[in-house]
């Protein structure tokens, strides 16, 4: 963006780029990254090649004109406008919050997504640009906090059984104080919150590709009984597990 501030040699060269274009150039090349601009309605005017095929298609034009709500189920479309709203009308700005997205083949992910406004020329908000990629807590992205690659490794393997944070900081060699601070400050969530997304995660992929009861998806997933299941699943994705089954039954 050219402000008062920016150096005449920058105005000069800034000036004749279409700045949504050259974002989208750089995007069609990074594979993990999906890159998307909304207008004021919701609607999809820019969607880069790893989006596109996310939504199951080929052809950024397949995209285009379409709103979430024609694209992913209500229950995710829901949770996609309120932010967009909060961006559109407020402009606030959504950074790193991690959401669930339902790709081409209907199986579930926790992503990373990050939204902010888009300013007219005159400083009135036209609409928002975001990009949204997978979020991988045992990547490259632990940064600062190697010690956590074993509390991951731990929860993803262990999310049948019981859990608890005191397990969790035992496997960090932290004290429980320490260890709650330094997730919740490297992945935005506490440690309790991310078990239980690992967990209903599982049950979404357990509810689309087997043939399970959902009481017994509940034992294998952590959770006491089918009603507790159900109710957290319910909370979370805003939909029963039966009805979440009958959707995407693969």
């Amino acid at each position: 963006m050219i402000t008062a501030t920016t150096p005449p040699v920058s105005k000069s060269f800034l000036k004749d780029i279409d700045p949504l274009r050259r974002g989208l150039g750089l995007f069609q090349h990074m594979n993990d990254v999906c890159y998307f601009v909304k207008d004021q309605t919701g609607r999809f005017i820019m969607a880069n090649e790893a989006l596109v095929l996310l939504f199951g298609y080929s052809r950024e034009s397949d995209v285009l004109g379409k709103t979430d709500y024609e694209l992913v189920p209500r229950y995710l479309a829901d949770n996609y406008f309120k932010d967009d709203q909060e961006v559109l009308f407020y402009g606030k700005e959504v950074v790193n919050k991690v959401e669930l997205v339902t790709r081409n083949d209907l199986s579930v992910y926790w992503h990373t997504t990050t939204k902010v406004p888009l300013f007219s020329r005159d400083g009135a908000i036209i609409g928002l640009e975001g990009v949204t990629r997978e979020f991988k807590p045992a990547s490259s992205a632990l940064g600062p906090y190697p010690e956590l690659f074993k509390v991951i490794e731990f929860v993803e393997s262990s999310y049948g059984k019981k859990v608890t944070v005191a397990d969790m900081a035992e496997k960090a060699g932290l004290t429980i104080r320490t260890f709650e601070r330094q997730f919740k400050r490297r992945y935005s969530i506490s440690p309790i919150a991310y078990l239980k997304r690992v967990r209903i995660n599982m049950a979404c992929r357990k509810l689309a590709q087997g043939n399970q009861t959902i009481a017994e998806i509940a034992q294998e997933c952590g959770f006491c009984d089918q009603s507790y299941l159900t109710k957290e699943f319910a909370r979370m994705m805003r939909v029963t597990p039966q009805v979440y089954r009958d959707t995407h039954r693969v």
